[in-house]
């Protein structure tokens, strides 16, 4: 895979069984870390599609880098179909699945990938309906595809300057670019269980993804303001 990517050739990458998801399997079958060392590697596509569409899109988006390899991976289980999923708005790399009520900028943006939008979209609605925050979710499945768009683009999916929570599971390492706070796995491996009860173990139920989604927009309002994620320098060198 590095020597395609060196050699600047647009090999296609097909990975199942992408996440801590596989139930009893177990953690030698559950890659956390190859998420992020496959998005460290330059001259790399990691795509990770959340439904149908999105999965329909990242084999375009595959198609037509010559010269650019890409890794589309995919989840074992089925996966929910998203209500406002949409393969040309994917293409960009991240985009609104879910849109903030009322008036106003959102109060909290969670960004995520995969098998865990849907559960973003969940948490969300929770938030909404249970608390009234104003939450947005984006999903973004190609975090290379993302840095490339423009910053007025960019700016308008994640502004920076928002409460914003990243949900992947799969290591944090990398999501400190998008996010104030990371829901990931942290420094170990898997475990093996039922998948459902494994998500809820390592912080990816909806109910947990919503609750600290509220504390982090607690947590803002208290310190009175919100770092400004596209003043870091890694974030500036984007375009």
């Amino acid at each position: 895979m590095r020597c395609s990517a060196l050699s600047q050739m647009g090999v296609i990458y097909i990975m199942t069984h992408d996440s801590i998801g596989l139930g009893e399997d177990g953690p030698t079958h559950q890659p956390i870390e190859m998420l992020e060392s496959l998005r460290a590697m330059p001259n790399m596509n990691v795509l990770r599609p959340a439904d149908l569409n999105e999965m329909a899109a990242a084999y375009k988006m595959a198609l037509n880098c010559r010269k650019t390899p890409s890794v589309i991976c995919a989840s074992r289980g089925t996966v929910k179909p998203l209500e406002f999923s949409c393969n040309i708005k994917a293409m960009k790399g991240a985009y609104t699945v879910l849109q903030e009520e009322g008036e106003g900028v959102p109060e909290l943006i969670m960004v995520a990938t995969g098998s865990e939008v849907w559960r973003c979209v969940d948490a969300a609605k929770a938030l909404q309906s249970e608390h009234s925050v104003r939450t947005r979710v984006v999903s973004m499945p190609c975090q290379e595809a993302f840095v490339e768009q423009d910053e007025e683009y960019r700016r308008s999916i994640l502004p920076g300057n928002i409460p914003t929570l990243s949900v992947e599971a799969s290591a944090e390492h990398g999501w400190h670019r998008f996010s104030h706070a990371q829901i990931g796995v942290q420094n170990r491996f898997g475990m093996s269980g039922p998948l459902e009860e494994l998500f809820i173990k390592f912080g990816f139920g909806a109910e947990n993804v919503a609750s600290k989604g509220k504390a982090l927009v607690d947590f803002y309002k208290n310190y009175g303001s919100v770092p400004d994620l596209n003043a870091r320098p890694s974030f500036n060198n984007m375009q």
